[in-house]
């Protein structure tokens, strides 16, 4: 069965996303897949991870809410994203 990291990764590339990008997302989605699935996450997981990435770099909590912000509004959860500005 093809998950959802995976079918989110074959969107791109249907729509001709650059495959470094592709690449970067993959590594992205699966790390913090990792951590706790994807699928069971809400709002809160959200802001937690964003506030443990602001702490380590700003730049990198920015690039991480863009991906975040792509990802759950693409699995139809815009609501655990809508609050962050990018």
């Amino acid at each position: 069965m093809v998950n959802i990291i995976d079918k989110f990764l074959q969107d791109l590339k249907i729509n001709g996303t650059a495959e470094k990008t592709v690449m970067d997302y993959s590594k992205f989605l699966k790390n913090i897949n990792r951590q706790k699935s994807l699928e069971k996450w809400d709002k809160t997981d959200v802001n937690k991870y964003i506030l443990e990435k602001h702490n380590e770099c700003f730049a990198g909590a920015q690039i991480c809410k863009v991906k975040l912000k792509r990802f759950f509004t693409w699995a139809g959860k815009s609501e655990l994203v809508s609050h962050l500005n990018t």
